[in-house]
């Protein structure tokens, strides 16, 4: 797993700018119906990323596969410095995001546990129906 280094707002302009056909910062607004200050601003990484609604809205528009809608709800919580809000209720409210928040205070973050991780999500990866 590679460690990802792109901000929200780079990611944002990267997938805008290269979706054909083309759109502009002006049309990504009005679809979005945010100011096209603010986009620019996203953009340029002046100000926080856009909330889960947004989020869905422009990985709707861009037709974002499932690895690239998580990637932005990544970025966007990185930035916020927060849960990513596509999970954050389920890391706050079920059993399973007790289990995660146990696991990961277990593991403490040691280099040799990640190897664990890595066995873990393939196993759960595998048994997606």
């Amino acid at each position: 797993m590679e460690k990802v280094t792109e901000r929200f707002g780079d990611f944002v302009k990267r997938i805008r700018t290269s979706f054909i056909p083309k759109m502009t910062l002006k049309q990504l607004s009005e679809k979005l119906v945010i100011p096209l200050t603010l986009l620019s601003d996203i953009e340029n990484n002046r100000k926080k990323p856009f909330d889960k609604e947004k989020i869905e809205l422009f990985a709707s528009i861009f037709k974002l596969s499932e690895t690239e809608k998580a990637l932005a709800f990544d970025l966007a919580g990185r930035e916020r410095n927060e849960i990513p809000q596509d999970i954050s209720e389920k890391m706050m409210y079920s059993e399973i995001g007790d289990l995660a928040r146990k696991a990961l205070r277990i593991s403490n973050g040691k280099k040799q546990n990640v190897e664990l991780w890595k066995e873990l999500i393939q196993k759960i990866e595998q048994s997606k129906v």
